[in-house]
């Protein structure tokens, strides 16, 4: 991440996760250290790691202890990836061929299934009062598997609403980014108010990611996402621009339609976003998202001025035109 060329101590941190990440997947299976290897080398931002290190760094900062639990948080990401990777038969991720689409769905599951067994591992291995981050952990998993369960559910359906779509990304991307943030002070032995303030940053942080995330989705480009665009909308997961659409437009009827034709082609995707974006639904997304960035702001003010608040007010500001 270029941003961290200016805090090269930190940086030496994030390159010391990479090394434990490398070392944590060795296997004696080959191909279950192939696939693992592939899966956690790619371009990924390694945004959650990096809170874990901000958050710690703001109290007594161990890096025996949080580097860990850092690269922990970076294998249960990419876990969920490679199993998301399954359920989408996506192509691409991270801008290179996705561990399914290489090697196949069942190698997908077995790659998926060891990084988050290392984690665990790497959990139960380190940590001051592990047993009460390794319950942290845990739940943040079961409600990230939880909003994986409801977005699929909710495949194809029209009446989803904007309350229903911001709790399933609070579950399935939010929560990660909050338990990052928490873990990484905690373990620093922050005092609560801080802890809880950088668990509500961490929290709005990943809904105004996701929102964004999503908004790109339906506009951006393979460059900038680094996996298919289009993805969600082509099997029917409606997201926020769509859902706006749907519920607060007069567009909706002849969106429904739309969204009920079988043949998917560049015209079919031109007209959704033809109506999305006339709909106000692309901007009313990219205001939602502003409004987490701002409760983000908000939620740190009461940080001492240092390099960790420095970075996570330059992350916000990164968001919404992805230049991290």
């Amino acid at each position: 991440m270029k941003l961290l060329n200016q805090y090269p101590n930190i940086q030496k941190e994030m390159d010391i996760v990479q090394e434990l990440l490398i070392k944590t997947v060795q296997s004696r299976q080959p191909l279950v250290k192939k696939t693992a290897v592939e899966a956690i080398s790619s371009k990924g931002k390694r945004l959650r790691p990096l809170l874990v290190i901000l958050s710690a760094m703001l109290g007594e900062y161990d890096s025996k202890t949080i580097l860990p639990l850092a690269a922990a948080i970076e294998l249960i990401h990419t876990a969920t990836l490679v199993h998301d990777d399954i359920i989408d038969e996506s192509k691409l991720r991270r801008g290179r061929e996705s561990i399914q689409s290489q090697w196949g769905k069942d190698v997908a599951v077995f790659t998926g299934d060891f990084l988050l067994c290392k984690a665990f591992f790497m959990i139960s291995q380190n940590g001051k009062g592990n047993q009460k981050d390794f319950s942290r952990f845990i739940q943040a998993i079961k409600i990230i598997c939880e909003g994986e369960i409801q977005q699929y559910d909710f495949r194809y359906k029209t009446n989803i609403t904007i309350r229903q779509y911001l709790k399933r990304i609070a579950a399935k991307t939010a929560i990660l980014f909050s338990v990052s943030c928490y873990i990484g002070a905690l373990q620093a032995k922050c005092s609560k108010k801080i802890i809880h303030a950088l668990a509500r940053y961490g929290m709005s942080f990943g809904m105004a990611f996701q929102i964004t995330d999503d908004v790109l989705d339906l506009t951006g480009e393979i460059s900038l996402l680094g996996k298919p665009v289009h993805t969600d909308l082509l099997q029917g997961i409606y997201t926020l621009p769509i859902i706006y659409t749907l519920q607060h437009s007069r567009y909706s009827e002849r969106l429904k339609k739309l969204l009920q034709k079988e043949e998917h082609g560049q015209q079919y995707l031109s007209e959704i976003y033809d109506l999305v974006n006339q709909s106000g639904g692309v901007e009313y997304s990219k205001q939602l998202a502003q409004k987490y960035l701002i409760r983000a702001e908000q939620a740190i003010r009461i940080l001492p001025d240092c390099d960790s608040k420095k970075i996570m007010i330059q992350l916000l500001e990164m968001i919404l035109d992805r230049t991290m």
